[in-house]
């Protein structure tokens, strides 16, 4: 994932971790964005189609069916969650259409022959899925790819043929699949939007239950793991009250960086509390998501961040669990996880306690030798008080 949103002042309150007004302008929904991927699958279905009824004696023509399918299987296991990734993957396809149109036998029919589909499904979906400004850029980028096309091949189709399907490309995905698009994503944007902490850019309890949910329910369907882990961060907040807020926030962005890192774009990560983060990776058991953990965070885990005069190292609790067949939701994962974090950092505040009322046990006091009386303190020397199990200090007279 790319860098956070930028982070407003009131991070450590419990309104952070609720509903926004606006998602970030450049996100992909987590509901769009796990359809691109069957663009490219479709794209490669009907290219090895025509490799096998049209163009039977064109064995290059699958290695576009594999190139269109690695495409998909991108787009399935890096979901694009800005609207530039989605853009370089419709880029990605422009490029293959066009070594398809130039480099292939002259039996294919160049850019207006049967493979026009490579950039009129590519054109249409991205001009739909996209924002205005990144549709319109991909489009202007397919048409390019045409003319330069058509004027490389042997035998160059009519001006007029050129024309009309050049019009095609700039015609309908602009004022129809770009008008359609800007329709039916206003609801889910809306939706979205109340799905995502407003200070770091991730989801916030709401999110985290809805699309935690559905990871969870296609993990159990395929038979894959699910991990989730509760990060207790509380010592930010003690950042915030020594250092400020400008430090604090900066240090909080460290954090969101690392959590993306883990997540490697298949995960989620959630803020679930003014110093909590929640993260649910799919597909990994427990010992496989400690691993990624100490990869991303170091062994011992620690996130580190130079404050100028001095090094600021968070060391965050965390607790780790894979999902079972009797787990309901992943609500009921976190809560768990969180009582057991809660139980574990009390064990560890009596263990201190009791450690420390050990060594004042076993602690002895410093006799004081008086002085003799022919010795005069200086005027204005300071006089040395000796406390009876502690260091000794310094008091003016």
């Amino acid at each position: 994932m790319t860098a956070p949103a930028p982070l407003n002042t009131d991070f450590p309150s419990q309104r952070s971790a609720g509903p926004v007004a606006a998602a970030p302008s450049d996100w992909i929904s987590h509901s769009l964005r796990h359809l691109e991927r069957w663009v490219a699958w479709s794209i490669a279905v009907y290219t090895a189609w025509l490799a096998v009824f049209a163009f039977p004696g064109v064995p290059g023509i699958w290695l576009f069916v594999l190139y269109a399918g690695l495409i998909g299987k991108w787009a399935e296991a890096r979901p694009a969650r800005h609207q530039s990734d989605m853009a370089w993957r419709g880029l990605a396809l422009i490029a293959g259409a066009y070594v398809l149109h130039t480099q292939t036998s002259a039996e294919v029919g160049g850019p207006g022959g049967l493979f026009f589909f490579w950039l009129t499904i590519t054109c249409l979906y991205y001009a739909f899925m996209l924002k205005p400004a990144w549709g319109a850029g991909l489009v202007a980028i397919a048409v390019l790819e045409f003319a330069i096309g058509s004027l490389q091949v042997q035998n160059p189709a009519p001006v007029a043929d050129i024309l009309a399907q050049g019009g095609f490309l700039c015609i309908f995905p602009l004022l129809l699949a770009m008008k359609f698009g800007a329709v039916m994503r206003r609801p889910d944007e809306t939706l979205e939007s109340g799905r995502i902490d407003g200070s770091t850019a991730l989801y916030n309890m709401e999110g985290f239950t809805a699309h935690g949910d559905e990871m969870l329910a296609a993990c159990k369907r395929d038979g894959r793991p699910v991990s989730v882990t509760v990060f207790d961060c509380s010592d930010l907040l003690e950042v915030r009250t020594i250092y400020g807020s400008r430090i604090a926030h900066k240090l909080l962005a460290r954090i969101v960086r690392k959590l993306n890192a883990l997540c490697e774009g298949r995960g989620l990560a959630a803020r679930t509390g003014p110093a909590e983060f929640t993260v649910i990776l799919p597909g990994m058991h427990r010992e496989k998501t400690l691993a990624a953990i100490q990869r991303v965070l170091g062994n011992p885990m620690r996130i580190e961040l130079d404050a100028g005069d001095s090094e600021i190292v968070l060391v965050p609790d965390f607790m780790i669990q894979t999902a079972n067949a009797e787990t309901a939701s992943v609500q009921e994962l976190h809560g768990e996880l969180r009582r057991a974090l809660a139980r574990s950092q009390e064990h560890e505040a009596r263990r201190h306690h009791h450690m420390q009322r050990d060594r004042e046990r076993h602690s002895r006091p410093m006799g004081i030798t008086a002085l003799p009386r022919h010795h005069a303190r200086p005027r204005g020397a300071p006089v040395v008080c000796l406390d009876a199990t502690g260091p000794a200090s310094l008091a003016a007279s």
